[in-house]
C-alpha cells in the first residue's frame, strides 16, 4: 500500500491497496496538506510535516511499500512504476498549467471531486461573508438606526448619520457567480 502524488489529480492522494492476491487499487485519497489552507491545519502539524515539505509542491509524495515476490518481480515493478513518473518537460508543463495529461482516474474520481469543489466553494463563500462581516464596525450603541424622513430629505436640519445596512449573502457571492 501507500500514497501516490498524481499529476492528473493534484488536490488529492491517490491512497494505494493491495490484496494477498496481488491485486492494487488506487482510490481517491485525502487532500495534500498543499491544498489546505494553513489557518485550518490542525496545531502543531507543520512542524510535523516539515521534513516532508518541498516547494514548490509542499507535501505532495509518492510512498509505495512492495512486499514479497521474487526480486526479479520486484525489480520490474519498480521500473514499470518509474516509467509513470511525469518527465521534466510534463512536470514544467504541469507547473504552468499547460497540462493536458491523459487521467485514467476522472471518471472514476468525478463524484468526489465534484463534492471537494462544492466544499471549496462553499468554504470561500464563508470566509468572504465572515471577513465582510469583521470588516463592518458598530457603534457601542448597536446598530444604526436609518435616517428619518426629516433628516433624509434635502435640507433637512439635521446631519444624516450613515444607515446601517445589514449585508445579504448574495452581496458577498456575486464574485463567485
Amino acid at each position: 500500500g501507500g500514497i501516490l502524488w498524481l499529476a492528473s489529480q493534484p488536490k488529492l492522494q491517490g491512497a494505494v491497496r493491495t490484496d494477498e492476491a496481488g491485486g492494487v487499487a488506487v482510490e481517491p485519497g485525502e487532500p495534500w496538506w498543499a491544498c489546505v489552507p494553513r489557518d485550518e491545519w490542525p496545531a502543531g502539524l507543520a512542524e510535523d510535516i516539515a521534513a516532508l515539505w518541498h516547494e514548490p509542491h509542499g507535501d505532495r509524495q509518492s510512498e509505495l511499500l512492495l512486499r514479497g515476490g521474487a526480486a526479479s518481480d520486484r525489480e520490474e515493478l519498480a521500473l514499470a512504476l518509474a516509467a509513470c513518473a511525469c518527465t521534466s518537460a510534463e512536470a514544467e508543463a504541469w507547473a504552468e498549467g499547460d497540462s493536458a495529461l491523459d487521467d485514467p482516474f476522472a471518471a472514476q474520481w468525478a463524484p468526489l471531486l465534484a463534492a471537494t469543489a462544492d466544499e471549496d466553494r462553499n468554504a470561500a463563500i464563508q470566509s468572504d461573508v465572515n471577513q465582510a462581516f469583521k470588516r463592518l464596525t458598530l457603534s457601542s450603541a448597536g446598530p444604526r438606526k436609518p435616517p428619518s424622513a426629516a433628516e433624509a430629505a434635502p435640507g433637512g436640519t439635521k446631519a444624516a448619520a450613515p444607515a446601517f445596512v445589514a449585508p445579504t449573502p448574495r452581496s458577498f457571492c456575486q464574485p463567485c457567480r
